[in-house]
């Protein structure tokens, strides 16, 4: 597993996902409802033929939501969305957790020039896709 995270901006603040559990970073594009679904997925998208569930990191953190100006597909396992966000910051290096945090979605936080980042727990992000495809 790489130590380098891609750095996401949500709600205006700060989180990382490992590099190694993203695929790519897309525009939103067309997003087709899910009736039923819940909250967080706001939608399917058809990325090159696949089609993947597009969860609302900011719903799904409890913070206000925006409409996303990018979407990162990430993966783990046999499960795979496209989260969408704020914006893609950078790819670096983090610092070990150092602060804690009370979000089942967050793994830890480190403190990055002064800004708190919260390190991701992409498990428990994708709990609500499972291992099926969301809308078949």
């Amino acid at each position: 597993m790489s130590d380098l995270c891609v750095r996401i901006r949500v709600a205006r603040e700060h989180y990382a996902l490992s590099v190694d559990q993203v695929l790519e970073v897309a525009e939103p594009g067309e997003m087709a409802p899910v009736p039923g679904s819940p909250t967080e997925i706001i939608g399917v998208r058809n990325l090159r033929g696949q089609i993947v569930p597009v969860i609302c990191l900011a719903t799904l953190l409890g913070l206000p939501p925006e409409a996303p100006k990018r979407i990162v597909v990430a993966e783990l396992g046999a499960r795979r969305a496209a989260l969408a966000v704020e914006s893609v910051l950078d790819v670096e290096a983090l610092p070990d957790s150092s602060e804690s945090n009370n979000s089942p979605y967050v793994a830890g936080a480190a403190l990055v020039d002064g800004t708190l980042v919260g390190m991701l727990d992409l498990d428990a992000i994708l709990s609500p896709v499972g291992s099926r495809q969301v809308g078949s």
